[in-house]
This record gives structure tokens, C-alpha cells and sequence, in this order.
């Protein structure tokens, strides 16, 4: 029996399993995420803030990129500053010759979602929101389940504009180098294997996120 879609909306996030979440579309998940008003966050860094849904653990930490994980699939998330502060904008053309392709927009804040096939039958996924991206290749049973944890994390972040402005001020911001373009897609997924890479002899973070998966 096919769900009308308010309900299927109303438990996507708030189910404890993946049902809800398998039966809706990537353009359903999004929509979800951006309609939310999730104003509690758990996680403080300097300039910003996010919510780490229950269930994700931190990794590593360094400036403005974190990787976290879910299960052992590894979330590289760059939160852009430098471009929320000078508020720059470029607009995402959308793709036929990947598997999935979406611009995002709700309001002020726009973006991407991208999802390609790699090399060994995954799918590398791409989510731009917010002035922030993540990237993670899954399975491709699992795709949708992380999406809408990283749309969870990129919807939710909240910029500290007076702290932000204080670093301007001081050229913390303008000396340091954006080493990620948030507005390009990646060609493959090498870049994101590099990074994983880099950062593969973790010690996994022992920081206390102890919140329920949505919490307004």
C-alpha cells in the first residue's frame, strides 16, 4: 500500500530503522532536511556549530574539516567560512551522465547533491549545503540513509558571524588557504581516498554527542 508522502515525511528522520528512509527518494530526503528547523547542535568549533546525529562518532578533527563515521563508513565534512563570510554564491549545473544529480535550494541557502559510481561498485556521494560539504562512498543499499545523515549535519550548522568577523578582522580567515572548493564536484573519488588516507591511523575521538537523532 503506497504511503501518502506527508507521512512518509514526518517519519523519515524519527523511524529507528531504515524503512521509512529506503521507501523515499533522494528529492524527498532533501526536501526533508532543508523543511527542518534543527536548532540544537552538540558539536562548537571556532566561527561555527553543528548537530552530530546520534549514532556518528568524530574521528578527527583539524580548522574546518572533520572526518566522522558512521558504522565504518568514513564522512568527510569541510565547512567553507571563508565563502559563508564573504556570502559567495555559484550556481550548480545539474548532470545527466551521473547517477544522480540535484540542486538543492531553500531560501538563502542552496547547493548540491551528486552521486557517482565508483571503481569498485559503490557510490561516492557529494552533498553541498550551507556554505559546507560532505563526501562518503557506501554501498549503494546504504545511500540514502547517508544522505540524510549528512543533510542532517550540513542543514544544521550555524555560523558565528560575530566570532567570524573578530578572525576576518584579524586576517586568521583571509591567511588561510580553502584547500576544497565547495562549489566543484570531484572528478573521482580519489581526492576523498586521499583525504581518508591521511587521516587512516585515527584514534577514535572519545568527545561526548549523546543526542537523539533529530531534536528540535
Amino acid at each position: 500500500m503506497k504511503k501518502k508522502i506527508g507521512c512518509v515525511l514526518l517519519l523519515l528522520f524519527m523511524c529507528s530503522g531504515c524503512t521509512v528512509i529506503q521507501s523515499s527518494s533522494y528529492e524527498e530526503i532533501l526536501q526533508e532536511a532543508v523543511n527542518k528547523n534543527t536548532v540544537t547542535t552538540n558539536v562548537s568549533r571556532v566561527g561555527y556549530k553543528y548537530y552530530l546525529p546520534k549514532g556518528m562518532r568524530l574521528l578527527e578533527h583539524e580548522e574546518s574539516n572533520e572526518l566522522l563515521a558512521h558504522n565504518e563508513d568514513v564522512y568527510y565534512l569541510y565547512v567553507d567560512y571563508i565563502s559563508y563570510y564573504n556570502k559567495i554564491k555559484e550556481d550548480y549545473e545539474e548532470k545527466e551522465d551521473v547517477v544522480y544529480s540535484q540542486k538543492i535550494a531553500h531560501g538563502d541557502n542552496f547547493g548540491y547533491l551528486e552521486i557517482k559510481n565508483t571503481l569498485n561498485d559503490k557510490y561516492f556521494i557529494e552533498i553541498m549545503y550551507n556554505y559546507a560539504k560532505i563526501e562518503v562512498i557506501v554501498e549503494k543499499e546504504d545511500a540514502k540513509e547517508s544522505i540524510a545523515y549528512a543533510m542532517s549535519i550540513l542543514s544544521s550548522i550555524k555560523y558565528q558571524d560575530t566570532v567570524l568577523a573578530s578572525l576576518m578582522d584579524e586576517d586568521v580567515l583571509t591567511s588561510n588557504e580553502t584547500l576544497h572548493n565547495i562549489f566543484e564536484t570531484a572528478q573521482t573519488e580519489s581526492g576523498y581516498l586521499e583525504i581518508v588516507e591521511e587521516y587512516g591511523q585515527y584514534e577514535e575521538d572519545n568527545e561526548t554527542v549523546d543526542p537523539d537523532f533529530i531534536r528540535r
